[in-house]
């Protein structure tokens, strides 16, 4: 190799040092000013560990027992309570009363779709309703100024008069929904029937210890009578109405009935229709808003009657009422509303009146 040769290698190898040696330089400058702007870089993560790095999670399982496969429900779980509506003047489901089930479709349900919910549901014997939501509220659909919906609520009454409602029958409330919603492709929450089943024994239990109806009684001295048209003038003349099948009733201001006047009925006794030997003022205390007022209102009536005809008042086993039996009938009057009050079903409410049916 020349001399020439030689040095010409020695110049490229030269050039190329110095090609590589400004990169290097280039690149520390251009990192330094990065930094200074970006702040430091970041460690790399597949080669240099990490103080508290946590990989990324699905939050808490439940423990499983030992053997037990996991289970998923077939439809979403749906509370009634995050349906966050009010309820219109005439909405009348009530958790208080009716076991509650919630429909919720992505595309609105007609009327025309609901009418074969609708007819199934009146097979059962106790009150079913039906509402949905429109403007945030709760409206019948009945009512409603829609005719179609993507919340509805369903609700089954637990228990009347005639006693409460069964397991299998909730059961067979529950089936008909899930069916309904299904056909619609919407999602529903029905209680469980166990726990609604449940709640009807408790509400019915309620239901026979405020069933009361309070009554005082007016009889003839010396077993006299009284003349059925005086009695009528009497109750007439004293704010009290004659309805079409002849009782005779007060009204209170909601046009409902306060207490009525009534034959007293005795086992044997012949029906007459001009004397009767006795009479029954008597409410129904569930049906009765603010029944301690009215009871008042009924003795002073019973009171007018009684001193008209020449009668006296007596409990239902024939004995004088005194004033000290009154403030005793009164007094449990009392209670009895205080009682439906803290059970959230005030006495004369629509709650009540719907229950004691």
């Amino acid at each position: 190799m020349t001399d020439l040769q030689l040095a010409m290698i020695g110049v490229g190898v030269a050039l190329v040092g110095g090609v590589a040696i400004y990169n290097v330089v280039q690149e520390r400058r251009a990192r330094r000013g990065a930094e200074k702007v970006f702040g430091d870089r970041p460690p790399d993560a597949l080669f240099e560990p990490q103080a508290g790095r946590r990989e990324p999670t699905l939050g808490s399982l439940p423990d499983e027992p030992a053997g037990t496969a996991a289970t998923f429900a077939p439809e979403p779980s749906v509370d009634p309570a995050d349906l966050d509506a009010g309820v219109a003047p005439t909405a009348e489901i009530s958790s208080r009363i009716d076991t509650v089930a919630v429909i919720l479709a992505d595309d609105p349900v007609s009327r025309e779709q609901l009418e074969p919910l609708l007819s199934a549901l009146q097979d059962h014997a106790t009150p079913v309703h039906v509402e949905g939501i429109v403007e945030e509220q709760w409206h019948p659909i009945d009512s409603s100024p829609r005719t179609s919906w993507r919340e509805l609520r369903v609700g089954l009454q637990l228990a009347s008069r005639r006693g409460p409602v069964t397991e299998n029958e909730i059961e067979s409330f529950n089936r008909l929904v899930a069916d309904f919603s299904a056909s619609v492709n919407a999602v529903s929450q029905r209680e469980a029937p166990s726990a609604a089943a449940a709640r009807a024994l408790e509400l019915d239990r309620f239901c026979a210890e405020a069933d009361i109806e309070v009554a005082v009684n007016v009889v003839g001295q010396f077993g006299a009578t009284f003349a059925l048209s005086r009695v009528k003038e009497i109750a007439l003349e004293n704010g009290l109405s004659e309805t079409a099948d002849g009782d005779l009733v007060s009204f209170g201001r909601d046009g409902t009935i306060e207490f009525s006047v009534r034959r007293l009925a005795e086992e044997g006794e012949k029906a007459s229709n001009s004397y009767a030997n006795g009479l029954t003022v008597a409410l129904d205390l569930p049906q009765v808003a603010d029944a301690s007022t009215v009871f008042g209102d009924m003795v002073q009536v019973a009171q007018i009657v009684a001193g008209t005809l020449g009668g006296q008042l007596v409990d239902d086993n024939r004995r004088p009422l005194t004033e000290a039996g009154l403030s005793t009938i009164w007094r449990t009057v009392e209670k009895v509303c205080d009682d439906m009050e803290a059970h959230g079903i005030p006495a004369g409410s629509p709650l009540a009146r719907r229950l004691f049916s």
